[in-house]
């Protein structure tokens, strides 16, 4: 078992790259890559492991209930957050908290990648989106 490791060891170098032609795992991450780029091309404003997450279970769980706490950062002036909280209340029927004085939180259901699109496009004062995706949505959803 300590040779396998040892050879594993000794065909890689210091930035983890084979020095051995692996096609496979090259055009694998090559993908990864590109598909990595293209998701912070078009979701410019969203954390991209929240990104990461929400493509995992939108696409492996078919049954995903798109369980999401969503934290929508503003600029730090010119924008009423108390209006965005009204939004976010008719848009999701969540009521949002306000933390950090620019940062909007709450914990959504049925939040997909149109939605995100969609929250990006309808509210253009958003910053940043960070946030996390769950499997389940056991949890209470309010704020």
């Amino acid at each position: 078992m300590g040779s396998t490791g040892n050879a594993l060891r000794e065909r890689t170098g210091d930035n983890g790259k084979s020095s051995v032609n692996y096609p496979h795992t090259d055009a694998i991450l090559s993908m990864y890559e590109n598909f990595v780029q293209q998701m912070r091309e078009h979701f410019s404003k969203v954390d991209q492991c929240l990104l990461l997450d929400m493509v995992k279970y939108q696409t492996f769980y078919k049954d995903w209930d798109g369980s999401v706490l969503l934290k929508l950062v503003y600029p730090s002036t010119n924008v009423d957050l108390e209006s965005k909280k009204n939004w976010v209340f008719t848009r999701f029927n969540r009521v949002a908290s306000i933390e950090e004085d620019r940062t909007l939180r709450f914990k959504g259901i049925r939040i997909y990648l149109h939605v995100l699109e969609g929250i990006i496009e309808e509210d253009r004062d958003i910053e940043f989106i960070t946030g996390s995706a769950t499997l389940t949505s056991s949890d209470s959803y309010s704020a």
